[in-house]
């Protein structure tokens, strides 16, 4: 006998893989996608978190240039049916002024700022009456509205005003100890 026939018969490998490895592979991939959308729901999370934040800081930007703006405009003629006087205390200020309506063009309207509580503390607001109430400023520990009489000589500055046809030249709104002047009207 030869030595080739003494050799036992070889067994061929199939091709593929058995159960367990595909087991294996089963989990493994599931742990991934688990894992994948955890994180995609994080990052989804701290997306909507950018927008809120990015949407509350163009608000408060866009709330001061809009009190620029109605300030800038204030109406001092007088107003058909209303009192077109400007008046003021330390707590808020009330005038008429002209404000930008939806449709594009400006019509009159009477128009507040001042300090109010609200949800989450006090705030300076702009109020007008169109319905529109627009934060400024929140969560505030102090402030005033003080009103200037004439700006020669570094300003006089009063702490109210009276109603009056004449506005004041600017506001100085001062919240917690920072100053914002806001002129008043068209001038020169």
């Amino acid at each position: 006998m030869s030595a080739r026939a003494v050799r036992p018969p070889r067994r061929q490998r199939r091709a593929g893989f058995t159960l367990v490895e595909v087991m294996v592979a089963v989990v493994v991939i599931g742990v991934v996608l688990v894992g994948a959308r955890a994180m995609l729901g994080q990052i989804a999370d701290d997306a909507d978190r950018i927008a809120g934040a990015a949407a509350q800081a163009d608000r408060e930007g866009n709330a001061e240039a809009l009190l620029r703006a109605v300030a800038g405009r204030l109406e001092v003629a007088p107003v058909p049916g209303g009192d077109a006087r400007f008046e003021g205390q330390p707590e808020g200020a009330r005038f008429h002024s002209w404000c930008e309506v939806p449709d594009g063009w400006l019509e009159r309207c009477r128009a507040s700022v001042g300090f109010i509580p609200l949800d989450d503390g006090p705030a300076l607001v702009l109020g007008l009456s169109t319905g529109e109430v627009v934060p400024l400023r929140r969560r505030i520990a102090s402030g005033e509205i003080l009103y200037l009489r004439d700006a020669s000589d570094g300003g006089a500055w009063m702490r109210s005003w009276g109603a009056s046809i004449t506005p004041p030249v600017a506001l100085g709104i001062v919240v917690d100890g920072d100053t914002s002047i806001i002129r008043i009207g068209e001038r020169g």
